[in-house]
């Protein structure tokens, strides 16, 4: 998948492919319009992150949604948590657990 998207999402992703196995996590991107947002799924269960709100600032943050993706109702989403001005590390903690990687 060739990804049009801001560099700080196209980083974050480098760097997740080295800590995260990306044969158990599909990436997706149903936010094309959105340069600076990215979603990670595995099974129903899917991470959206957005570094939208912090590319102009000095250390990088991020946002998430963890959402439980509805199999019968393809447009229903359940966000079970959300953070916002997150870490990295905070995010990537959040990923492991919530997709069991």
């Amino acid at each position: 998948m060739q990804l049009v998207k801001h560099e700080s999402i196209l980083d974050l992703i480098e760097r997740l492919k080295l800590i995260i196995d990306f044969n158990v996590v599909k990436l997706i991107d149903n936010w094309e319009a959105d340069l600076c947002a990215i979603g990670l799924i595995n099974g129903n269960n899917m991470v959206y992150i957005s570094t939208w709100a912090y590319i102009e600032e000095e250390t990088l943050m991020y946002d998430f949604d963890l959402e439980i993706l509805d199999e019968k109702q393809i447009d229903t989403i359940h966000v079970v948590k959300k953070g916002r001005n997150v870490s990295e590390a905070e995010l990537v903690d959040e990923i492991r657990v919530f997709l069991g990687v």
